[in-house]
């Protein structure tokens, strides 16, 4: 079995004391306190950011851990000079990021600016900057990121900017060339009366390298619509959409001078009686419960999982998108609320959730767990040959191909454990009121490369 190294970020943030949660989120105290967690993960770095906790949420360090052959080349830490609000991007060849702030010099305009960020070479650039009108704010605010703008890297020449926020006079989506800095703004509307502007969440994917953008609107969460139907309360916002828009073609249509419509990208709708989301879609060996995120934009099969919840019927169906062929498939039907349906894994063309059959607490600990097959409702079952400490329950378990690992939470003192499939002495044990823990993953090759200790939770080092 390959040696996987324990990179711990301590001696990185030495400028720094860790506290634990209660005291980051219950403290009165009036120190600056700051969180820290990753953002972007390819198969040569990892990204982590330290972020001010106070009401704008400004990042202060920018961290890069660098991996070559499966080995941590360097360590970057870079205290950034401007206050980016945001990273959208990283190029992990050249080591740049893309990020924004949200300035302003009077309550009637904010300004958007997007910066490029050399973390060798510690320089920051000013490359574009969008002034948006505001609508009559009082005086002592200060424009922040609390302003709701959406900001997306379709590629490293055009962004997608949706300000959606009531505190503009007026919405806008748009696409920026940020080459010869000209704005395209879109037409907005998805269906007759319902637009992007209800956009609730969206992220960039990459399949094939080839660059989506995955949008959801309906700014509605499900068990709040349900219970409003359940009810017969009227809404104003019923609808929800998922839109897959591929970037390249996104950007063909701006270089020929043709503004798509955001309908051609709609995959499916839901009315007052549903509700919809992607997905997360899983493989049987990245783990289960929580789902530590890989933070990597890389998609490794072209099918997209998403459920739609039908509360007259009380069922969830799932389907899958197809990237490739832009055509979808039914998978099957399940009688639970779409809240229980993440994330769907998928093993041979077949489509199965996995799940504990009995209550994550419940001891002793049992280690075995249901693999449940959407649509034909098959039921088998997954054993795990291990042994924990009794007051050790699992938490995650991850089958990688050269370092099969299992994590284990002890509720009662509090700390976390990660063991290999054949040693019962855990790797690295971690207190998880104060730290956490990312796995390093070559998704091409479905091995682990190292694992990243950080403290959650900081507070600056006192003055002498």
């Amino acid at each position: 079995m390959s040696e996987i190294p324990v990179v711990d970020l301590s001696e990185a943030l030495k400028n720094y004391y860790k506290i634990p949660w209660e005291t980051y989120t219950f403290s009165s105290d009036k120190k600056d306190r700051f969180c820290v967690y990753p953002i972007y993960q390819s198969c040569n770095s990892i990204v982590f950011i330290v972020e001010k906790s106070d009401r704008q949420d400004v990042i202060e360090s920018i961290i890069v851990l660098s991996f070559k052959n499966n080995k941590v080349e360097q360590i970057i830490n870079y205290k950034l000079k401007n206050k980016i609000f945001r990273i959208i991007s990283f190029d992990d060849q050249n080591f740049t990021l893309l990020g924004y702030k949200i300035s302003s010099n009077n309550t009637r305009f904010a300004e958007l600016q997007l910066y490029s960020i050399d973390i060798e070479e510690k320089e920051e650039r000013l490359i574009y900057s969008f002034a948006m009108e505001l609508s009559g704010m009082d005086k002592s605010y200060e424009p922040s990121d609390s302003l709701l703008i959406y900001t997306f890297a379709l590629n490293k020449r055009y962004i997608m900017l949706v300000n959606i926020d009531e505190k503009f006079r007026d919405k806008s989506a748009l696409i920026v060339d940020l080459h010869n800095k000209s704005e395209f703004y879109l037409d907005p509307f998805i269906t007759d009366h319902h637009s992007i502007f209800e956009i609730s969440h969206a992220d960039i994917g990459r399949f094939k390298n080839k660059s989506y953008l995955f949008v959801k609107t309906g700014r509605i969460t499900p068990d709040e619509k349900r219970n409003y139907f359940n009810c017969g309360a009227d809404i104003i916002n019923k609808v929800e959409t998922l839109l897959i828009i591929p970037c390249e073609e996104l950007i063909q249509h701006i270089d020929s001078g043709t503004m798509p419509s955001f309908s051609k990208y709609l995959i499916d709708k839901a009315e007052y009686h549903e509700t919809l989301d992607f997905l997360n879609c899983g493989k049987p060996g990245y783990g289960f419960y929580y789902s530590i995120k890989s933070y990597s934009q890389d998609i490794d099969s072209p099918f997209i999982p998403y459920k739609k919840e039908n509360f007259l019927t009380k069922t969830t169906d799932i389907f899958a998108f197809d990237l490739e062929t832009k055509n979808k498939s039914f998978i099957g039907s399940l009688p639970f609320p779409s809240e229980r349906v993440s994330p769907v894994y998928r093993e041979d063309n077949k489509y199965f959730l996995l799940y504990s059959p009995f209550h994550p607490y419940l001891l002793p600990v049992k280690n075995f767990f249901i693999k449940h097959y959407i649509g034909t409702n098959q039921i088998s079952f997954l054993e795990l040959p291990i042994n924990f400490p009794t007051k050790e329950l699992i938490e995650e378990f991850y089958l990688l191909k050269n370092f099969p690992i299992f994590v284990t939470l002890n509720p009662e003192e509090k700390y976390i454990s990660i063991y290999s499939m054949n040693d019962n002495i855990p790797i690295v044990k971690i207190d998880y009121l104060q730290e956490f823990f990312s796995l390093i993953v070559n998704f091409e090759t479905d091995e682990l490369n190292a694992i990243v200790i950080y403290p959650r939770f900081l507070i600056k080092s006192y003055n002498p």
